[in-house]
């Protein structure tokens, strides 16, 4: 796989960063699809360079068993992931023939791997333990015989237990954001909750390794992740509905820009201090 197409360093989220580590990428295909393959060097991360395509790629995609699996975890209800799960696909797909060189003008069929797309929510709102989301559900004219499915399964407390059971790092960064939540609904700074939750998985033994390993940058992560969720929520309160999605692309990319140059410092204020947002969206060119 060309580097052009495969994002091997910067994770812009958590469940990004998790699920990039074979190992926990192995777990969750398994839980999903009730196997026991047991070699994670037979899978290969093959998700979308952030550089590329930003806001036009999923969070995982894995290549095992020829089949193309993409991942996309969503805190808010969005019923245009079918869409967007295809647009996915076909951007992968375009990538890995280029990267092998295959054009599609021959007389030759050319094999491609099967897909298979999950949408994980962990949002706020209620949502059954799993939903299977058509693309022929937003046609404007039913047709027959061309179809792309959603399937959403919902990881907060008290849904699809057996599934978080069954993958220990899914488990724990489904309690990791639940605990965040936990404790700022007690009256804690979203700062102090993210540490509080980090702390608590750790002594729980949720994703201790990682998170051991990973502490500082996780709570950036989840800092970003958060603030980006409150940015949305306070928008649709306000019921303001054009320019959500420029909005919410707009603060992503300059997140990703600070994290990828490891302006740890600058993300942090920009999150709170709005003028030197500003300045920072000019400095990139946003």
């Amino acid at each position: 796989m060309s580097e052009h197409h495969v994002d091997r360093e910067y994770k812009n989220n958590v469940f990004c960063d998790l699920f990039s580590e074979k190992s926990n990428a192995l777990s969750l295909y398994n839980a999903l699809n009730h196997t026991d393959y047991q070699n994670a060097e037979e899978l290969e991360i093959v998700t979308l360079s952030d550089v590329i395509f930003m806001q036009q790629k999923n969070d995982v995609s894995i290549m095992f068993q020829n089949e193309l699996t993409l991942w996309e975890h969503q805190s808010t209800l969005n019923y245009n992931m079918p869409l967007r799960g295809l647009i996915y696909f076909a951007h992968n797909i375009d990538g890995i023939l280029k990267s092998k060189g295959i054009t599609l003008y021959g007389k030759k069929l050319v094999k491609i791997p099967s897909p298979d797309y999950y949408v994980l929510y962990n949002g706020t709102e209620e949502a059954p333990d799993k939903q299977d989301l058509k693309l022929s559900d937003s046609f404007m004219t039913p047709k027959e015989g061309y179809e792309w499915t959603a399937h959403m399964l919902n990881i907060n407390a008290g849904h699809n237990q057996e599934l978080l059971d069954t993958c220990p790092a899914l488990k724990g960064y489904a309690l990791l954001v639940q605990y965040t939540r936990e404790y700022q609904a007690n009256g804690s700074e979203l700062k102090e909750a993210v540490e509080q939750a980090i702390d608590r998985c750790i002594q729980e033994n949720h994703l201790k390794n990682y998170l051991l390993k990973k502490k500082a940058e996780v709570s950036l992560m989840l800092l970003t992740e958060f603030n980006q969720e409150a940015f949305a929520r306070v928008i649709r309160n306000e019921g303001v509905e054009e320019g959500i999605e420029i909005g919410e692309d707009r603060v992503n990319q300059l997140h990703s820009y600070l994290i990828s140059d490891k302006r740890f410092d600058d993300l942090t204020r920009a999150t709170k201090d709005k003028q030197y947002q500003a300045q920072l969206y000019k400095e990139y060119g946003l």
